[in-house]
């Protein structure tokens, strides 16, 4: 449709309303009547229809088939879409010249009226009065064949939702995993918190942070990038089980798997260590992917992922070894350089040797991880917050869940509490900082001070709520899975 014809169909609503304004009280009504959804009509169709119970039931026009003295419509609130009959001699001629008048697709209505089943077998409700609760004054993107542009998609989410019923099935995917997790960690014991979003420190990941200012304290402060060091602070306090949903923000590139502010679900858990947590791990995940999807096995990207325990591990140096035929053990900083270049990758000035590490990881090991699995003890560098492996002290205990070839779905290891070790860790992400390094961590004097007061043995958590759903969806665009994605402003014309 030529973009002319849309402005005149919003004119032409324009035009209506200024006639409703005179005719009624108002067409946009605080009060409404409502006896039941679409969705418990349809259910109890029979006994309702035999009751000859008069119904009265509100939502959004989404179609209108005008013949003669009758007219068809279709009718939708959140729980499903009914076929609504109006027949002149059954809401009397001015209501239904009223309705030929003055409502268009796209309207909110309330129809009071009683069930029948029309010839064709479809459920549909007789309509006696209607009122108008809410005039639309811009089509619907389905009179236009629907929405498909994707920048629009994700701009006008709201429009997205109406034009695409695949997409709304995908964000009560989404409602319904974070309930699962929350409901998981509840009834194992976890006691849920919150954590602060402003932090005058940001720590608990590799990443840049968004950076504020506060005008009544004149202080600097951060976005988090992660709840973890307040998180273990509360071990440190007492709690031996907690956990949190939370909103974190990161000031980085945006691409398919990556949004400046995203979901993950922290949890820090004392007297562990991270071969405790695979185990829990992979429970929470069978049991989740089963509840949510039906089955463990889901479909992504033309693999079969099957989460039924237990899963594969792989060893981060030895996968690298085998995969690209680098030993970490045997090159440093200069060297891994060397090599890495040789192999294709673009190395920064700035890259230290944790950093190549995980760059060759991606590139010759991750591509070939396709069902869940555990990639176990990492390099040093990669892990600030995490504990040395007895007897291999270049290397954490720390794993990551990788699936499908690309996506590295959590993050966990066994906590470093040692606050001397932690003070001299920090030393030495502040070294890359001065290297340029906007993503090393920042130091955090007060959670190296609350370690000093002892902290047990924990075993901590993360993962991203957006990916999971990536996966279980069978999406590949974490916009996909976030209602408002964060984009580039609209340049005006």
């Amino acid at each position: 449709m030529e973009k002319t014809d849309y402005l005149d169909e919003q004119t032409t609503r324009k035009e209506k309303l200024i006639k409703l304004r005179s005719e009624i009280d108002t067409p946009y009504p605080s009060r409404i009547q409502r006896s039941h959804t679409i969705r418990e009509i349809l259910d109890n169709f029979t006994d309702l229809e035999k009751s000859g119970s008069e119904i009265k039931i509100v939502g959004r026009l989404r179609s209108i088939r005008k013949h003669g003295g009758s007219t068809f419509t279709h009718l939708e609130d959140e729980s499903g879409k009914m076929q609504i009959y109006f027949k002149k001699d059954k809401v009397t001629e001015k209501v239904y010249e009223f309705f030929g008048a003055s409502i268009d697709v796209g309207d909110f209505i309330e129809v009071t009226g009683t069930l029948f089943v029309t010839k064709k077998g479809e459920n549909t409700i007789l309509a006696k009065s209607l009122v108008l609760i809410s005039k639309a004054l811009m089509p619907l993107p389905e009179k236009w064949h629907g929405l498909k542009d994707v920048e629009t998609r994700y701009r006008k989410r709201y429009l997205d939702l109406l034009s695409n019923s695949e997409v709304k099935e995908i964000f009560l995917t989404r409602s319904k995993v974070i309930k699962f997790i929350r409901n998981y960690f509840i009834n194992q014991g976890f006691l849920e918190v919150d954590t602060p979003i402003l932090q005058l420190v940001a720590s608990g990941a590799i990443a840049k942070p968004f950076k504020t200012h506060h005008n009544a304290l004149n202080t600097d402060l951060f976005l988090r990038i992660a709840p973890e060091i307040y998180l273990k602070e509360l071990i440190v306090g007492g709690f031996e089980k907690v956990f949190e949903m939370a909103r974190c923000f990161r000031n980085e590139g945006i691409d398919y798997a990556h949004n400046p502010e995203f979901t993950q679900i922290e949890f820090y858990w004392a007297y562990k260590d991270y071969q405790a947590l695979m185990k829990f791990t992979e429970e929470l995940l069978y049991n989740l992917v089963k509840e949510v999807n039906g089955s463990t096995k889901v479909s992504y990207d033309n693999y079969e992922l099957d989460f039924k325990p237990p899963f594969a591990r792989v060893d981060f140096r030895e996968a690298l070894i085998k995969e690209c035929g680098v030993d970490l053990d045997k090159y440093d900083e200069k060297s891994i350089q060397k090599i890495a270049k040789e192999k294709g990758l673009k190395v920064e000035k700035e890259w230290e040797k944790g950093k190549i590490a995980d760059e060759l990881f991606k590139k010759f090991v991750r591509p070939k991880l396709i069902n869940p699995t555990f990639l176990i003890n990492h390099p040093i560098e990669l892990s600030p917050l995490a504990k040395q492996i007895p007897g291999r002290p270049n290397y954490v205990e720390r794993f990551q869940v990788v699936l499908g070839g690309a996506i590295e779905l959590c993050n966990a290891y066994s906590e470093l509490n040692d606050p001397i070790e932690q003070e001299e860790r920090f030393k030495q992400q502040a070294k890359l900082t001065r290297k340029g390094d906007e993503e090393a961590m920042k130091k955090d004097e007060e959670f190296v001070e609350a370690l000093k007061y002892g902290m047990p043995p924990t075993a901590g958590f993360g993962m991203g709520i957006e990916r999971l759903v990536n996966v279980i969806t069978n999406t590949h665009n974490v916009k996909e899975v976030i209602l408002f994605p964060t984009l580039k402003p609209e340049q005006n014309e």
